[in-house]
């Protein structure tokens, strides 16, 4: 019952700051986003969600807040039922437009959760074409601190991969992620990868459900894959 009124109160605190922040700060700036999302995979069955909200403003600065809860004890098959914390994260980039078309964006990740740390900076480039096309590619870094004083940790660099097209309100997206670390990921190896799918669909200017239907691992130790579901919905101010 702690963790389930724990997690809840996360999923509300993400939403109060990030609001605040974006009031708080007044230079001129893209719309306030506050994206909402359930998760769904067929083979561990297992719920979870995320609440996001995120800004970028005229300068480029862009700042994101993440809280993410789970399903929990014996009934993580059941949505929203004895929910826990599922860690948290804290987000900033900086955008760099070469010209129109083509973007640069550095950024720095940090998460919270389960008595470890990731550190995540990254790098991201993408480019824009004229017919709504869009190709990028961003390289993390991922070092996961565990404070326990025993576990290993844990360094990724992790490869990702999207090619986009929005047309009409309507957006197609496709998404490969590829890591490599210095431990077993993904059947018996240092390596693991997942692909997915997102279909979105601006019904106003400020509403935008999507669904998402992806690829991947089940365990480290195994071969096995599972398909994970995705739904949820954008709110832009």
């Amino acid at each position: 019952m702690i963790n389930s009124k724990w997690a809840k109160l996360s999923l509300a605190a993400a939403v109060v700051s990030g609001a605040t922040l974006g009031a708080v700060v007044t230079p001129a700036q893209a719309a306030l986003t506050i994206d909402l999302r359930h998760e769904w995979v067929d083979v561990e069955r297992a719920h979870k969600d995320r609440v996001m909200i995120s800004d970028r403003f005229a300068n480029g600065l862009g700042y994101s807040v993440e809280t993410k809860a789970k399903s929990g004890g014996d009934s993580k098959d059941t949505a929203y039922s004895e929910m826990e914390s599922n860690g948290s994260e804290f987000s900033l980039t900086y955008q760099y437009k070469l010209n129109p078309k083509f973007i640069i964006q550095p950024g720095m990740t940090i998460e919270f959760g389960d008595g470890k740390a990731i550190y995540k900076p990254n790098l991201r480039f993408q480019y824009n074409f004229d017919n709504g096309m869009y190709a990028a590619f961003r390289y993390r870094y991922e070092y996961t601190r565990d404070n326990d004083g025993v576990t290993t940790d844990e360094h990724v660099n992790r490869y990702e991969g999207w090619l986009g097209y929005k047309i009409n309100g309507w957006g197609f997206e496709a998404n490969y992620i590829w890591r490599d670390s210095n431990k077993i990921r993904f059947d018996n190896k240092e390596t693991d990868y997942e692909y997915d799918f997102k279909v979105s669909y601006a019904i106003t200017p400020h509403w935008e459900p999507f669904v998402q239907v992806g690829n991947v691992k089940y365990t480290s130790t195994s071969d096995q894959r599972q398909t994970r579901y995705r739904i949820g919905i954008k709110y832009k101010y």
